[in-house]
Order: C-alpha cells, then sequence, then structure tokens
C-alpha cells in the first residue's frame, strides 16, 4: 500500500506544479451548464416538468453531473499510457515490484482527490451565482449516498480507461477506441441529457448496467429521486467493478506477452 500511497503523492505533486492548466480545465467543463441553460429555458417555456424534474432541479442535474465529469482524471491518463507502450516506455512497470493497474489506478485518484479540491471552489461560485435557479440536496443521506455512488463511478471508470489504455498493445492508433467510448459513456451515463428522458423499458434494462450510476443516478440522488434504488446500485456497481478489475488483471498479462519494449 505504502508504493501506492507515494505514487499518489508524486502524482498530486505534479498537478500543483500545472496550476494555471488545471485551473482553467476546472471552468472549461462547467460552459456545459450556461449551454444547458439557454436550451432547457427555451424548453421549459410551455412545461413547468420535464422528465419528471422542474427547471431548477434540470439546471441542478447539469451542474452536478458535470463536476463528476470534471473529477474523472483517467481519461487523460489513456493518452500517457498509450505513447508509454507504443514508444517502449511501459517496461518500467514490468522491472518495478509495483502492479501497472495499482500504479494507473493510485495516479487516478490522487489526481481527482486534488481536481475535486480545485473544483469545489468553481462549484461554490456557480452555486452562488445561480442561487435561484439551483435546489439544495433533498437530505443529507441523499448526498452521502451520491458521494459514496459517485466515487464507484470514478472508479469503474478508471477501470474501464485502464482497458482502453492496454488497446495500445494491439493498436498502434487507439484515438478512435478512445473517442467512440467516451462518447457512448457520456451518453449512456447521463452526461449530455438524463436518462429519465429515454423509455421507461430503456431505463428498466439501464439499471443492470454500471453507466447507469455513474452519473445520472448520483445527481438523481441528490435530488432526492430514485432512492429506492440505492441498494440495487451499490450491488450492481460492486459486480462491474469486480468483474473489470478480473478483466483488467486477464488482459494485461495476456497483452505483455505479446509486447517487445521497444516502441515503434
Amino acid at each position: 500500500m505504502g508504493k501506492y500511497l507515494e505514487t499518489g503523492k508524486v502524482s498530486m505533486k505534479a498537478q500543483i506544479t500545472y496550476r494555471f492548466d488545471v485551473g482553467v480545465g476546472s471552468i472549461i467543463p462547467f460552459i456545459r451548464v450556461f449551454l444547458a441553460y439557454a436550451l432547457w429555458k427555451v424548453l421549459f417555456a410551455a412545461k413547468t416538468e420535464i422528465g419528471g424534474m422542474s427547471f431548477e432541479m434540470m439546471m441542478t442535474y447539469h451542474l452536478v453531473a458535470s463536476f463528476l465529469t470534471r473529477l474523472d482524471q483517467s481519461v487523460n491518463m489513456v493518452w500517457d499510457m498509450a505513447e508509454e507502450i507504443r514508444e517502449g516506455r511501459f517496461s518500467k512497470y514490468m522491472v518495478r515490484p509495483i502492479s501497472p493497474l495499482g500504479h494507473f489506478l493510485a495516479e487516478s485518484l490522487a489526481k481527482t482527490l486534488y481536481i475535486l479540491l480545485v473544483t469545489l471552489a468553481t462549484v461554490a461560485f456557480l452555486a452562488v451565482v445561480m442561487r435561484r435557479i439551483l435546489v439544495p440536496p433533498s437530505s443529507l443521506a441523499n448526498l452521502a449516498g451520491a458521494c459514496l455512488m459517485g466515487f464507484m463511478g470514478l472508479v469503474f471508470l478508471s477501470l474501464l480507461n485502464y482497458l482502453t489504455a492496454l488497446l495500445a498493445f494491439k493498436f498502434n492508433d487507439i484515438t478512435g477506441w478512445h473517442i467512440m467510448k467516451n462518447n457512448a459513456v457520456d451518453f449512456l451515463a447521463g452526461a449530455l441529457v438524463p436518462l429519465s428522458l429515454l423509455p421507461a423499458w430503456i431505463q428498466d434494462v439501464m439499471r443492470f448496467f454500471p453507466f447507469y450510476y455513474v452519473y445520472y443516478y448520483p445527481a438523481s440522488l441528490y435530488l432526492g429521486l430514485k432512492t429506492e434504488q440505492f441498494v440495487t446500485g451499490l450491488i450492481v456497481m460492486a459486480i462491474w467493478i469486480v468483474l473489470l478489475w478480473g478483466l483488467s488483471v486477464i488482459v494485461y498479462h495476456r497483452f505483455r506477452r505479446i509486447y517487445e519494449g521497444v516502441g515503434n
């Protein structure tokens, strides 16, 4: 455990070094909130409720979803890891007494922790500016549940992004795979629009898949919606995390056999 804590510390120091880049990056995702405001303002002109949400709830949903989206730092680490594999620098993980997966998760969570501290300031500012169109958490219990589910969602995304990076063992360029995966996750996880706008039968099916609980469910739980699905969500996410963890280990050990470590 000490090895991974040191990995996290080094990652945290690297984030502090590039404070300006991190600061700008913490603002950009929330531009989506203002775009959502312009869109939903028009749609709610003739309605008081869409998909079971009022205008205030919809804006709060987008703020929470954008916040969770920003916390996922593993999505950017895919490029770095893929480049290390292509250039032969990935060999360093094979000779060190440390798991590549453990290193990836430790670095990802350390970056997320730092981004969390920085992004909270942005969220607080937006909460003040938009206080008339935002709603507070439905209860402290629901807020705690949303935080727990959000954390599990970040772990799931880190494992998914690790698997995506491993594709560099087989493919010279994984750009298409990575972009396709990001777009699919944004839609399936509810980062673009709430999943409550989809037909009921699709929502029922999606409850058995992890994406439902990555962005959509934590934001809904914050608003006091779908609270009866909390235990189910924990079980589903735990199962998928274990499955992806096992798959990550299997894929790595299979791909490392074909890795020559000399780069392109």
